[in-house]
């Protein structure tokens, strides 16, 4: 009869023990799930939209530093070049002399003739405005 009441206490301490470990197990597990599951759904719909005005924004700053470059591009106009034409004949006829960069204008204004493909200082702004804007509509 002792040794069964032993026997018992010790059956009985063992189940305990592994009942203990089995509960502590699960509850770890559970914490775990909960959180990677709450980690979810934190996300709301406000985060979306920032998210998505985040990227316009980010759009628009790049677009607007190409378009800075762009302006910073210098390309010559008619009205300059026919300037530097005249500005050349004159000080050909007052027997001046020519800059370098004068002289290989006028060696290529003797080989190619007068005439120019170049636009006009309004066509050019009307141009770079049209590129400007297609390039901000991007972003929408």
């Amino acid at each position: 009869m002792i040794r069964q009441c032993i026997y018992n206490k010790i059956l009985s301490k063992q189940m305990r023990t592994s009942f203990f470990s089995i509960t502590k197990l699960t509850v770890i597990l559970l914490f775990f799930l909960t959180t990677a599951i709450s980690s979810e759904a934190q996300e709301y719909a406000t985060d979306r939209l920032f998210i998505k005005e985040h990227s316009k924004t980010k759009c628009r700053s790049l677009v607007e530093e190409k378009i800075k470059s762009l302006k910073i591009n210098r390309v010559m106009t008619l009205e300059q070049e026919d300037f530097l034409n005249q500005n050349i004949w004159s000080k050909l006829r007052l027997k001046l002399p020519l800059s370098p960069g004068e002289k290989a204008h006028l060696r290529k204004l003797k080989q190619k003739g007068v005439y120019s493909n170049k636009l006009s200082a309004k066509n050019i702004w009307a141009r770079n405005a049209a590129k400007f804007k297609e390039l901000r509509l991007k972003c929408k």
